[in-house]
């Protein structure tokens, strides 16, 4: 939609209702409009196929706070796993990340690019949620056809992005009442990835490295075994793996 006067774009009908009511659930009501939003609402929306948000502002990534779905749950690992892509770029540029189409970027995420689009993706648009100067984490949308958003689908985006950012800041993340249940819109909690740093912890005893290095034994190791990070983490953890001067 279009403001005739100014001719500013502003958010659709679909996504004012969405915005309304995500309002009404930060407005002290005691509900979590949020939480109960299906992202494949809000991706119909916008135009694409998929959304999630997550929290975090540096370069280890972020956690999965919003929208479970599949493919986006998967970028999100595959980001943490290899230490690249357009959630980490933006969630330490504070800017949007906008690809239309993977293929166009294959020198900036050389093992990111080709892994997404293995996974069905071929454009990328993350978002920095953020409130002035304070970074809060990055909200992901993913399409499987190469292709720009429009204007009003960008605008539509990035007013979402603002209400998802109220919206987790206004959720007690630390201190849930039933702590290890997430509401049926939430992915998992802020716990999610502890035990990788527990791992580096570990890992960087073992090879007498520093954090950083264990780290990027780590994420190879994960990424020569084709699993996810956090599961290869939990392993180190339960001392059911252990690296040795042959992982240096």
């Amino acid at each position: 939609m279009r403001s005739e006067e100014s001719g500013a774009e502003v958010v659709s009908d679909r996504m004012a209702t969405v915005l309304a009511r995500l309002d009404r659930g930060g407005s002290g009501d005691g509900g979590d409009s949020l939480s109960h939003l299906a992202s494949s609402t809000v991706a119909g929306i916008v135009g694409v196929d998929g959304m999630c948000a997550g929290v975090g502002t540096g370069p280890a990534g972020t956690v999965p706070a919003w929208g479970g779905e599949a493919v986006g749950a998967a970028l999100e690992d595959l980001q943490f796993t290899l230490g690249e892509g357009p959630s980490r770029d933006a969630a330490v540029t504070g800017v949007p990340v906008l690809t239309p189409d993977l293929a166009d970027a294959l020198a900036r995420w050389p093992a990111f690019s080709p892994a997404a689009m293995g996974l069905g993706a071929r454009a990328l648009f993350v978002f920095p949620l953020r409130i002035g100067a304070i970074g809060v984490g990055t909200m992901l949308a993913h399409r499987r056809a190469p292709g720009a958003l429009a204007a009003g689908q960008m605008t539509d985006a990035l007013a979402l992005a603002d209400a998802v950012t109220l919206a987790l800041l206004h959720r007690q993340w630390s201190a849930p009442e039933d702590a290890g249940r997430p509401g049926p819109g939430w992915a998992q909690p802020v716990t999610y990835r502890a035990e990788v740093h527990q791992a580096t912890g570990m890992v960087s005893v073992q090879l007498g490295v520093n954090l950083a290095e264990a780290l990027v034994r780590l994420r190879a190791r994960a990424w020569a075994e084709d699993r996810p990070l956090a599961d290869l983490a939990a392993d180190v953890v339960a001392r059911r793996l252990r690296f040795d001067a042959s992982d240096r």
